[in-house]
């Protein structure tokens, strides 16, 4: 029942009384319509109202982004060294494809004596070697290890592991052996030293990885880890993509771990309470950029406008996975090495200048369901990382109110 009608007190006057029951009700007057000039006021103050909201949106976007850019322009390290990439095999790859060389340092620690004595190799190598490959039509990420241990021609040198290429004639030795490897053009390069692992991690808060067999690291205070979901920060972090020696096929399994690692640090980025969190990015930015050097054509701007090209993506586009090898070797000098598997290579160079890269994956999963390859699982829902990305941005700021 609606509640009961109380007359307005007239201007400086009492309540007037009610009509008697038995008195006919007054016709009720029809709402005026309303005045052209008022509802025009409403409008206005509607629209003024929703862009001053999205001024204030924008302004502090812009001021966010803004900051972002302006960190990593002064935090980042340029290889100055490095000769200009846009050369003669840029026609390898259509325009818009972008491939990135990742190159991870040397620094092994306590193995990395032992390691040179067994392999009496000098100089700088690059102890992980990563082929990061998005197709013109933005259709998903596919970060491609490289074992290091892998035997190829090495341009002018001829044949050799392929991380000697970095020692034997530096970064651009190193781009023209994987240019050449796979026929395709390299359009950036990012040096990583793993020591940054320990300020990453730390600075996400851990990162959990699925670990598919104990084992333990080190001579000296050894850390051991369980088989199963296991939290990794700091120097425990460091040290599980580090060690080999406990493994029976080393390479083969430390890139494993390596892939693991790189999977939850991306998974844990791109989760909501890291991406949500302003302060959290930063820390993310500053505690890995000083381990990191990259070409100059890799700026802020360049960056920007790969993540936008990208926005439409789901988790499950970004797919980590090794490059087929064959059988480990025996050098005549005696030198452990693993074969290429030219057939597989054969179709590898074929996906990537056919920009097929998505039938690659599938068809190398099929061949070994148990590969160590697999896709982001960023969030349990299929939605693009932007929709993402947006919700769990707003369901933060309706948790702040």
């Amino acid at each position: 029942m609606s509640e009961q009608h109380r007359p307005r007190r007239a201007r400086g006057g009492a309540v007037p009384p009610s009509p008697p029951a038995s008195a006919p009700a007054p016709a009720q007057a029809e709402d005026p319509a309303p005045r052209p000039g008022r509802r025009k006021r409403i409008i206005l103050i509607s629209l003024a109202v929703l862009a001053t909201l999205l001024l204030i949106g924008g302004i502090v976007a812009y001021s966010y982004v803004n900051r972002l850019q302006t960190v990593f322009e002064e935090e980042r390290n340029v290889i100055e060294e490095l000769d200009d990439l846009d050369d003669d095999t840029a026609y390898r790859t259509p325009e818009g494809t972008v491939n990135v060389l990742l190159l991870g340092s040397d620094s092994r620690g306590e193995d990395d004596t032992d390691y040179r004595a067994q392999t009496g190799e000098e100089g700088e190598r690059s102890d992980a070697m990563m082929l990061v490959h998005i197709p013109e039509d933005r259709s998903g990420i596919y970060v491609m290890s490289i074992m290091r241990d892998l035997w190829v021609e090495i341009p002018g040198q001829g044949e050799g592991r392929i991380n000697t290429a970095l020692s034997a004639g530096g970064l651009d030795l190193a781009v023209d052996t994987v240019e050449d490897l796979l026929y395709t053009h390299i359009d950036h390069v990012v040096t990583i030293n793993f020591d940054g692992f320990e300020d990453l991690t730390t600075a996400l808060g851990g990162v959990y990885v699925d670990n598919p067999r104990p084992f333990a690291a080190g001579q000296q205070n050894p850390a051991f880890y369980p088989e199963g979901t296991i939290r990794l920060q700091g120097s425990d972090a460091l040290r599980f993509v580090r060690e080999r020696k406990s493994f029976p096929t080393n390479d083969h399994v430390r890139v494993e771990n390596q892939q693991l690692v790189m999977r939850a640090i991306a998974e844990r980025f791109l989760s909501g309470d890291t991406l949500t969190n302003p302060q959290r990015i930063f820390a993310v930015l500053e505690a890995i950029l000083p381990y990191m050097e990259m070409d100059g054509g890799l700026d802020a701007n360049t960056i920007v406008g790969y993540g936008l090209d990208m926005t439409h993506m789901r988790g499950r586009d970004i797919h980590t996975f090794t490059m087929p090898s064959g059988e480990p070797h025996t050098t005549s000098g005696g030198a452990q090495v693993i074969l290429p598997d030219e057939d597989m290579m054969d179709l590898l160079r074929r996906s990537l200048s056919s920009e097929n890269m998505s039938g690659f994956v599938r068809y190398t999963e099929a061949l070994d369901p148990d590969s160590a390859g697999g896709a982001f699982t960023v969030s349990e829902d299929d939605d693009e990382l932007s929709r993402q990305l947006g919700r769990q941005l707003g369901e933060s700021l309706d948790g702040e109110e």
